[in-house]
């Protein structure tokens, strides 16, 4: 008796142990399982609202774009109303006119008028007014240095205006490289390009690449990678704030082709070929001279004197020539005075 007490004694102790441990193993599992998909839910929910957001924005843009196209649509509506009302305003008037024309020319009386005829004398040889250039350079004009002087300052002019517009069609769509040669003298922009150059070869290392493509580093960090991995070495400070402003506002590969344009502007901005100035004396060469130098700096003059000019300035640039001299200002005149006679 005192045996079976003992046993059923000894396995409820045991019935009691193994339920104690499965309710803490149950619990543990309850715990598991409810982060689990607490964090499920959570991701889901994030998921959603995310979601709800990306719905809202694209609503707001195509109430947005919806609204754009009805108001050109209805602005064309009116615009189109306009012109056919125009139209028939235009239509009316023009048959107005016509029966006034009409009624005008059957009240007039036809009278046969009998010319009288004149004795006329011979006609002298047609003469081009092409014919009369030699005489006109010849006996018309004297030189002035007064006049020459303008021609001059407007061939300079004109010069200046050009290399304006080559430099803007190669720096375009990056106008900050304008703004560079603005700010900088002869000597600081050779720097600044020798510097521009040696990164623009070390750019195309991949490490150097990795670095600016980052998406993980400010442009800070950026900066500081590049200067402890020795790729700002040799390079210009002025030129290093540059590369922070690249690094700021535009992507590697705009890098690459903002290089490309600065290397057009600088070669316009010092042209390594030689201007050719024709003018028609040793004093008219020296005269231009004296108003070339003091903001072409940057240019190789060569000066050739053509007596047949009679005055004024020839400039030639590459393919491009500005003439400015007396002999085609009389041309033009010539050919313009020729034409209206014509007419």
């Amino acid at each position: 008796m005192e045996k079976i007490i003992e046993t059923i004694i000894l396995y409820g102790i045991f019935a009691v142990g193994f339920l104690y441990l499965l309710h803490f193993i149950l619990k543990k599992l309850e715990n598991i399982l409810t982060s689990f998909f607490y964090e499920l839910s959570q991701d889901q929910s994030l998921e959603k609202e995310s979601l709800l957001r990306r719905l809202k924005r694209q609503k707001v843009v195509t109430s947005r774009e919806e609204q754009k196209n009805r108001q050109l649509a209805s602005e064309a509506e009116q615009k189109e109303a306009i012109f056919l009302e125009e139209i028939d305003q235009l239509v009316a008037e023009n048959r107005k006119y016509e029966q006034q024309l009409h009624i005008w020319q059957n009240e007039q009386q036809k009278e046969i008028i009998e010319v009288p005829s004149v004795v006329t004398t011979p006609h002298a040889p047609h003469k081009s007014l092409s014919s009369y250039i030699d005489e006109i350079l010849q006996q018309v004009f004297i030189e002035s240095e007064e006049d020459e002087a303008g021609l001059f300052t407007e061939s300079i002019r004109e010069f200046d205006a050009l290399m304006r517009t080559e430099k803007i069609r190669c720096a375009l769509p990056y106008k900050v490289i304008l703004q560079l040669f603005e700010m900088y003298s002869s000597e600081q922009l050779h720097i600044f390009t020798e510097s521009f150059n040696k990164f623009n070869e070390r750019a195309g290392r991949l490490a150097v690449k990795q670095v600016y493509q980052s998406s993980y580093l400010s442009p800070e960090q950026k900066l500081k990678v590049m200067r402890e991995d020795g790729t700002l070495e040799e390079l210009d400070a002025e030129f290093v704030q540059f590369l922070f402003y690249m690094l700021t506002h535009f992507s590697y590969r705009q890098s690459r082709t903002l290089y490309r344009n600065y290397q057009g502007v600088y070669n316009i901005h010092f042209y390594t070929g030689i201007i050719i100035v024709t003018v028609a004396s040793e004093e008219s060469a020296n005269h231009f001279k004296k108003l070339w130098e003091p903001g072409h700096e940057n240019y190789n003059i060569e000066y050739q004197v053509k007596k047949e000019l009679i005055g004024g300035v020839v400039l030639q640039y590459g393919t491009k020539s500005i003439d400015m001299s007396y002999q085609e200002l009389i041309k033009r005149s010539t050919e313009k005075i020729e034409a209206e006679v014509k007419i």
